[in-house]
Formats: structure tokens, sequence, C-alpha cells
């Protein structure tokens, strides 16, 4: 007996790589069982090392270094190691099994790969929820897929090592991972307590809103948080268990309403300007809270019974019966102003409003900042969104009462024919659905406009076919999607190649990088677009009763941190300068620029532009809040991170970052902090409400207005 057990263990290293000695031998129910247990422990260590391999290189590629890396990856790595060992144990045919073995680790390769080459091109992780949309983004990301693909071949063949020095153990010791069966249940069992272990072990590192407990529970951490916190595959499966199984919503309370904070608003003294809240009187709340028996609903009555709204101020109405020119722009952002190579986005950028603490919240996923733009409300970024061609909120909208849609505002409180038009199909992000929604009339690609280009196409042709249809309008309000400043920013995009050549000779010598220079040439075409609209307008006499509003949708995650870093002339940090940005608001009648230094974001500039035309709105009812009242104001970044005047909250570490001078006490910051961290929240979360229970709908069918 010792002896056979002393083969075993001369044998070891060919055991370790999982493996049956190919010389057939007798062996007693003991050593099977041993060589069986040191075949699973073998396997185990194997996957454990390649999974933590591609975490903590993964890690690495994402954020430039380890500092921060998650312990609790290491942790969640150990039943997943365990349950590869449970699948690949099953087969006793040699061949077959060194093959299937392979397969699961090549499996997981591909899933590491995928979330780096994602990454790349989007800026962020795929949840599990958006894997429905991998036909999408194969068939219309194709060209930035194979450019990123070219870009990462390196990368990604250092993060195949696993894969490949695991197949050349198995072939060279010419074994597989086969153990006996009444191993495989206690493995599985093994597998499901390491998985219990560790989420029983999470309130041991905190339960507030930073910690791997919150971001293992809450629904509404998104993708890039939860993974910073759990592990990239950890947080995946997070995700699929809450598709599968459902989400940990915990029941909601009944609201306590106390009405006195909102009926302190009628207290105010008669002045001459008009200072009354920018509500519609005729929704009550207190009444509407009585007429459901939906808990979600019921609590936004609540919350909004409370809320006094926003006052009209001093700029309310300044743009009254003026035109407006509504743009959200394809990766815009301060980068791409530049006064040699974009002088029109300069001029327009430095004149009218110019916001200087504005803040783009999203990341990527264009939808997302259009729909924050053209309602004020947040959309869903958590990690259970898609926000695939075919899902996320804006389509979803397409099925709800929207009467805060921008067009349909215009249309009845204006009289004008509003008018939506895009650069690209219809279909794609359900915008023929979305847009009539909002009260537009659209033109898109092959459906009432063509282009030289398809992808991307070109900003100035969308403007040169679209300004004759409304310059001689009485009254109009026009809403862009330009698509010109989509990356990669490189050969292969056509609105480079249109452009790159004039850019460099605008630009004279200079120290941009390549790619710094296409993302201006890309650019470049919504520049040449905005100098024809306003020569047109000029032309037509509406210059200076014409209102011109630009945003971008999210950052240009299309740049490498490198170049970013190269056109803002210095390193921006990935937590908040990455954000910072520019949104134009002109209008040709301020001869003067008026400066705004109050923090704010997308969600704010619905509500802003609202109050400026001096059309009627409940303020109560958006997440974003008119930049000239006097109310709280601050920018959200989508991972619930904000910026005030007086401070910068980091909520993925809980750090914060105060102003210079800032006077507040311990206790008086712990304070402030909370108060944002609550109104950020809530109004994020009232956001999702209002959406999935069609809340609109439920005010306006029983109000009578």
């Amino acid at each position: 007996m010792k002896a056979e057990y002393g083969i075993i263990y001369l044998k070891f290293p060919k055991e370790a790589a999982g493996l049956n000695n190919d010389t057939p031998a007798k062996k007693n129910n003991a050593a099977e069982k041993k060589g069986g247990a040191v075949r699973l422990l073998a396997c185990f260590l194997v996957f454990y090392a390649a999974v933590m391999f591609w975490e903590v290189f993964l890690y690495d590629q994402i954020n430039g270094s380890l500092q921060g890396f998650p312990a609790w990856a290491a942790l969640f790595a150990l039943p997943v190691a365990m349950l590869c060992a449970f699948i690949t144990g099953w087969i006793k045919n040699r061949a077959i099994g060194r093959a299937g073995s392979i397969l699961v680790m090549l499996i997981l390769w591909i899933y590491y790969a995928a979330q780096l080459v994602y990454q790349r091109i989007f800026g962020s992780l795929f949840s599990v929820s958006m894997i429905s949309m991998a036909g999408d983004a194969i068939s219309d990301f194709r060209w930035a897929l194979l450019s990123m693909l070219k870009q990462s071949l390196v990368v990604l063949g250092v993060s195949l090592l696993p894969v490949l020095l695991y197949a050349l153990c198995l072939f060279i010791f010419k074994t597989h991972p086969h153990y006996g069966a009444g191993l495989h249940g206690a493995a599985l069992v093994l597998a499901a307590a390491l998985w219990a272990a560790a989420v029983l072990m999470l309130p041991a590192g905190g339960t507030d809103d930073t910690s791997a407990y919150f971001a293992y529970h809450s629904s509404l951490v998104d993708t890039d948080t939860a993974a910073a916190k759990l592990g990239i595959l950890a947080n995946s499966l997070v995700e699929a268990k809450g598709m599968i199984f459902g989400k940990e919503e915990p029941p909601e309370e009944e609201p306590q309403i106390n009405y006195a904070a909102a009926e302190d608003a009628d207290d105010t003294e008669p002045m001459d300007l008009d200072l009354s809240p920018n509500i519609l009187s005729a929704v009550d709340f207190r009444k509407l809270a009585e007429k459901t028996g939906n808990s979600s609903v019921k609590n936004l009555c609540a919350y909004f019974a409370q809320e006094k709204g926003t006052s009209k101020n001093g700029y309310t109405g300044l743009f009254k019966g003026h035109n407006l020119i509504y743009i959200c722009g394809e990766a815009f952002s301060r980068l791409a102003v530049n006064e040699k190579a974009t002088p029109t986005l300069w001029k327009l950028s430095h004149e009218g409003i110019v916001l200087n603490n504005y803040y783009n919240s999203f990341i990527n996923w264009t939808t997302n900042g259009e729909f924050a733009l053209l309602t004020g409300l947040w959309p869903d970024v958590s990690r259970d969104a898609s926000s695939s061609s075919g899902n996320g909120t804006f389509i979803r909208s397409a099925k709800h009462l929207m009467p805060f849609g921008l067009g349909t505002i215009f249309n009845e409180q204006c009289g004008a024919n509003s008018r939506a038009y895009h650069n690209y199909e219809g279909y794609y992000y359900g915008r023929n659905k979305s847009l009539p929604n909002l009260g537009f009339t659209c033109k898109f690609m092959n459906d009432g406009m063509s282009f030289t280009t398809k992808w991307p196409a070109s900003d100035l042709e969308m403007m040169e076919q679209s300004v004759p249809d409304y310059i001689n309008d009485d009254c109009f309000c026009v809403y862009y999607m330009t698509f010109s400043g989509h990356g990669p920013y490189n050969g292969d995009n056509v609105m480079r190649n249109r452009n790159i050549d004039k850019v460099k000779e605008l630009l004279g010598e200079t120290k941009l990088t390549a790619a710094s220079q296409s993302y201006l040439a890309c650019n470049y075409e919504l520049d040449k677009a905005l100098a024809y609209l306003l020569q047109e307008l000029e032309k037509a006499g509406k210059l200076e009763n014409t209102v011109i509003v630009l945003a971008g949708d999210h950052y240009p995650y299309n740049l490498s941190y490198p170049d970013r870093d190269n056109l803002a002339g210095h390193a921006l940090d990935n937590n908040f300068e990455m954000y910072e940005n520019t949104c134009i608001i002109w209008s040709g009648m301020l001869k003067d620029p008026v400066y705004v230094d109050e923090a704010c974001c997308n969600v704010d500039i619905f509500p802003t532009i609202l109050n400026l035309f001096g059309l009627e709105y409940d303020s109560r009812l958006m997440a974003g809040r008119d930049i000239f009242a006097d109310t709280e104001h601050f920018a959200m970044i989508y991972n619930k991170s904000f910026i005030t005047t007086e401070v910068k909250y980091n909520a993925r570490n809980g750090k914060a970052v105060w102003s210079e001078g800032n006077t507040m006490t311990d206790e008086e910051r712990r304070a402030y902090i909370e108060k944002y961290k609550e109104l950020a929240n809530t109004r994020y979360s009232n956001s999702l409400k209002m959406e999935s229970t069609d809340f609109y709908r439920f005010v306006w069918d029983n109000t009578e207005f």
C-alpha cells in the first residue's frame, strides 16, 4: 500500500496537471479516492490560478495599475475554480476529457477577452443584461471591433497564456482531469459552500454604499463599480443570478407624508419679479397618492408632494418667443473645442451662457445622454439595465406617456412643428418610436435623408438636407442627434479621412498625437455643420432670435487616456476631470457672455431651457434643476459620484475632496455629504420608478388640467 502511495507521490507533478497515469494498474478503493482527490485539487488550483491571472491582468489593463485591486475577487474566485473543476472531471475518455477541460478554460478566456475588448471600445465593462446585444455590436460596430482587435492582438495574446500552458501540460503528460463519481457531488457542494462563505463574509468589510456588500446586493449599482468591488467574473455571476432568480429588492415602506415643506412655498411676499414656483398647480400629489395602491406610485406621489419645486427667477422667459435648435453631439466634449481646428465650436462655447462647471454624466451609450438631455430624467445605468439598440430607458419611453417631451411642449405652448433629425437609421436605438413620442416629426438616414457615407455619416450633409425644412417657419424647435464625432479615431474612420488634411493645415505645428488630431478631424465635420447653420440663420434674418444648445451624449470613450490627456494639455483624473465638459447655450441676442459657476450636468439642461423660454412645466417631476434657480445644485456622474461648489465626492471609495477655503467642521461636512448622497440616490431612483410605472400617465389620467 505504501509503495503504491509512493508511486502516486512520485507522479505528483503529472497528477497536478490533472492526470491519469496512462499505464494501467489496479488500485484499491483507498488509492483510487486518494488519486481522485489529488486530481480534483490539482484541477481546482489550475483554474484558480487562471482566473486570478485574468482578474489581475484586466484590472491592470483597465486602471493602469493594481492600486485598489479588490481582495474579494480572490475570495469569489475560489468557488468559480471549484465549479470549473467539477465540470471538467466528468469525462472518462482521455482525449475527450482533455479537449473538454481545455474548452472550459477557453470559454473563461473568451469571457475575459470580450470584457477587455468591449472596455477598450466603449470605456466600460459589459453587463450580463447586455449579452442580448452581441449581434447588434458585431453588425453595427464591425469596423470598430475589427480595428480594436488589431490594436489588441499583443494584449490578447498575453491573456491567452493560461489556456496555452494548460493545454501544453495536458498533452505533454498525456493526462486529463477525470476523477471518481463520488467526488463530483463533493466538488459541487464545496463550490456552493465557498460562494456562500464569501457572501456571508461581505458584511465584515462594511455595509455602506461604498462597500462590496452593497455592490453585491444592490440592483442600482453600475457594472463598473460592482466589478471594482467584487471582481469582474464574480459581478457577472451576481448579475446572472439576478436575471435568473430575480433582483433582491426590499419591500417599499408605506410613505409618511409631510406636507409642511411644500406648503411653505406659498409664504413668499409679493414682488415685482415673479418668483413663483415652476409647477403645474392642477397636479395635487396629495390627492393622487390616495388614488393608487401601487407602493412605488404612492411613494413617488409622497415625495413630490413634499417638493416645493424650483422658483422662477430673473432669467425666466429670457428667450421667450425664440426658436430653438437642440443638439446632442456624438462623443462631443470640451476636448473637441479648439480655437484653430474647430473655430465655430470655439466661438459658440465662449459666447452666450457659459457653464463653467458642467459635467457629462455618462461614460458611454448615446441614448442615455439623449434621454437625460431631452427629458431632465435619469436613464437606468445600473448593471441590470440593457442599453442595446433594442432596449434601454429611451426606447422603453416610447410606450409611455411623455407630456414633457421637448417637441410636445413647443408644439402645444409655442405653436411649433417640432422636428428631429439623425444621420443614421431610425430603427437604431428605436429613435423612430421614442422621438415621435416626445413630439417630433422625424427624418433619418434612408427615411427622408440620404448620405454619401454610412458609418459615420456627415453632420454637414444632415444640416444641408434639414435646414430648408424649417428655416422659413414662424416658430421652430429642432432636435439633432449628430454622428460624425463617432470613433475610433484612426484611418478606418471616413470622417477622419475626409477632414484630417484640413485639420492638420489649421493646426500647423502641433504636439497633438495622431489620434488627437483624428478626434478633431471628426468633430471638424460638426464644426462645418454649425457654421452652415449660422450662415443660413443669418440669411433668413433669424440669427438674433434663435437659441442653439449643444451637449455631448457621453465621454469620448474611443480616445485612449494618453490621447485624451494630450488634447487636454495635462493628465486628467478618471474620477471627475474626465467628465468635465462643455455645454453650449448660445443666442445671437446675448452680446456679452453670462457665466454660471454652479455645478450641473445633462439632466439640468432641459429644465434650464424650459425656464429660459418661459414655458410651463412642473419642476418637481424633474431629476434635473434649472441652473438659475435658487436651490441646491450638483452634478452627478453615472456611478453616483457628485460635484458641488464645495466638494467632489467619489462614490466608489467614499472619499471627498473639499474646495479651498471650505470652513465646515467635520460634523458639518459629514452632514453635507449625506444630504447630497440622499438627493443623488433619490432623484436617480425616482427617475427609474417613473419609467417603470409609467408615472406621467398615472398623473395625467388622474388630473384635470
